[in-house]
């Protein structure tokens, strides 16, 4: 994974503007790998089943599946993420969750990333790891009945298709030089579920939840400065301005802003 310390200016901004991954996906979750005994028959809330949440960003992951486990392990490389995730725990009297700072080259060679796990969750993270050999890491500390879950939405800065959306990127264009290309959705050759069949995982599924979603402009603003390329960090000096020119840019186009949100959870069992 890549050095955390890229995403501490976004933690604020992560915390009040990403959406959480909804009670489908945790519910979801909870079922597939009878964390608390709603698949698993025998298992229950005092079966020990622990689950680890790697590059657990401010814990929107880790703090709902909290409630469903004995322990959570939250692990991120960023202090400030780290410090979020902590504050989400305690204002939901999650106690069972167990920040870590670190990566995915940590599991299993570090005490507290070691197994047995019952499940695995990687929310926004996979694609900033080594895919094949975090899935060989986390497979060998998966213990029996559990399995791996990547989670995911689509980031809409780049990726939405809206024409407000595309707007907002003009204005950020303005800002950041190294802005990264305006593709909207991208299929790519080889899917998570590939990733997860290769590294030896059995019974692959992919669960899709599609949400409708409004924000107003300080739901923009928080949004995009939630971004690794587009944080206060990388703004430095023309933060101010960027969110003032932004800020303008969104009266005039009125809103509330709408867009469709998909969800998806790639699971599968080791």
């Amino acid at each position: 994974m890549s050095d955390g310390s890229r995403f501490d200016s976004t933690a604020e901004h992560y915390t009040r503007h990403r959406p959480g991954y909804g009670d489908a996906v945790i519910e979801h979750l909870r079922d597939r790998f009878g964390l608390d005994g709603a698949a698993g028959g025998d298992t229950g809330a005092d079966s020990g089943a622990r689950v680890l949440d790697l590059g657990c960003g401010t814990g929107e992951l880790a703090v709902p599946l909290a409630a469903h486990a004995d322990e959570v392990v939250a692990v991120d490389p960023s202090p400030a993420m780290l410090a979020a995730a902590r504050e989400r725990a305690v204002d939901a009297r999650a106690g069972n969750v167990r920040t870590v700072e670190g990566d995915d080259t940590d599991v299993g060679s570090v005490d507290a990333v070691r197994g047995p796990f019952r499940l695995t969750t990687m929310g926004r993270s996979f694609h900033r790891m080594d895919g094949a050999a975090t899935l060989e890491r986390v497979r060998g500390e998966t213990g029996p009945s559990g399995g791996v879950a990547l989670v995911t939405d689509g980031e809409w800065l780049t990726k939405g298709t809206e024409e407000w959306q595309e707007e907002v990127y003009a204005v950020a264009g303005e800002y950041i030089d190294d802005l990264p290309e305006r593709t909207g959705p991208v299929e790519y050759d080889r899917t998570w579920a590939d990733h997860l069949r290769e590294a030896g995982f059995d019974d692959v599924r992919v669960e899709t939840v599609i949400e409708r979603h409004e924000l107003d402009a300080d739901g923009v603003v928080g949004y995009v400065l939630s971004l690794s390329f587009c944080s206060p960090e990388m703004l430095g000096d023309d933060l101010p301005a960027f969110e003032a020119d932004l800020r303008t840019r969104l009266a005039e186009l009125g809103g509330p802003f709408a867009y469709e949100r998909t969800v998806e959870v790639t699971s599968g069992l080791a």
